[in-house]
Formats: C-alpha cells, structure tokens, sequence
C-alpha cells in the first residue's frame, strides 16, 4: 500500500481526496500551481480557450485549475505542461513565477484548428 502521507506534498495536490477537506497546505499547493498555470498561458499569448483547445480540458476546469479552486488529476497535469510546452516540474516552483521562470522553448506558435 502507498503511504501518501510520506509523499512529497505537491504530490497531495493531484490526488482527489473525495469527501476529504483539503488540508490547507493542499490549498496552498493548488494556487501555486493555478498561479503558475496562468502565467505560463499569459506569457504566451493564449487565452483561456486557447489552451482549453490544447489540452483538453474545458475552458470551467481550467479556470477552477488557475485559481487553485480543482483538484489536479496527473493526466490533466501532463497535458497542461505539454500545451503549455514546458516541463512538468517548472509548475512546481514555488519562487516568484515570472517569465523568467520557465525556461526557453521555440516560439514556432501553436496549431489551433482555425481552419
């Protein structure tokens, strides 16, 4: 059996704790990463729906997701950091989040479907 109590505590975060109030450093771990989220889709360029059309997540979720208000499934995780093109672990830094903050990718833009 999987102690989770002795798992990192961003980890807590992305595990649905059903009918179990969120400790308040799971809150704490939610905004940080909501806030993050939404620096990362901000710096570069995309709304809401944008990313909603990138990730599979719908545009509710992902607004919950940035204000720390939703649980984290890992998938969900995954393919955020993939839209976002980033890797998994800079959503996790806890410094002051800037633009600095996540390191360089290629800015070849992204392929949304407009057609």
């Amino acid at each position: 059996m999987i102690d989770f109590a002795r798992m990192s505590p961003y980890l807590s975060c992305m595990i649905k704790e059903s009918g179990v109030k969120q400790s308040a450093e799971t809150l704490k771990w939610a905004e940080k990463i909501g806030a993050s989220i939404r620096i990362r889709r901000k710096d570069l360029g995309l709304s809401l729906e944008d990313l909603s059309r990138l990730s599979g997540s719908t545009i509710p979720t992902l607004s919950h997701i940035e204000r720390g208000t939703r649980d984290l499934k890992l998938s969900t995780l995954v393919s955020l950091s993939r839209a976002l093109r980033t890797e998994l672990p800079s959503l996790f830094q806890t410094q002051t989040l800037s633009s600095e903050t996540f390191p360089d990718t290629e800015q070849d833009g992204y392929d949304l479907d407009d057609d």
